[in-house]
């Protein structure tokens, strides 16, 4: 990965802990530093985070990715998401369906919005 790349990936995580404070009020997240070796971004709470700042989206990528993560701690039982944002646009996010469906594979996608009260009520349980 390139530098540009590595400080553009910082920025984008150090932004969403940011964005984790106002929003959730969690100012203790955890970023991981063993990332290149099939690490995630950030873990907090019950939740394993892959970040994203693109333009271009590879969410099904993104996906596998934070899977990956989230088998490296198997004895936590961190919950998987994936927060990506693109340039002038809000953050979103990718969840497990299965928390929310009968679909035991793949993600949903959901907006700020509906990400912060999920949160909550995981974070609350």
């Amino acid at each position: 990965m390139a530098l540009n790349s590595t400080h553009k990936g910082k920025r984008g995580e150090n932004e969403f802990c940011e964005w984790l404070d106002k929003n959730l009020g969690i100012d203790y997240a955890e970023r991981e530093y063993n990332q290149a070796k099939g690490g995630a971004d950030v873990i907090v709470a019950d939740f394993i985070f892959e970040v994203k700042r693109r333009e271009t989206l590879g969410l099904g990528n993104w996906w596998y990715q934070v899977a990956v993560a989230k088998n490296r701690h198997p004895d936590r039982n961190l919950i998987p998401v994936v927060a990506f944002r693109q340039n002038r646009k809000a953050w979103r996010f990718l969840i497990p369906a299965n928390l929310l469906t009968g679909v035991k594979v793949g993600y949903l996608e959901c907006n700020a919005e509906v990400f912060v009260q999920f949160a909550k009520t995981i974070i609350r349980n």
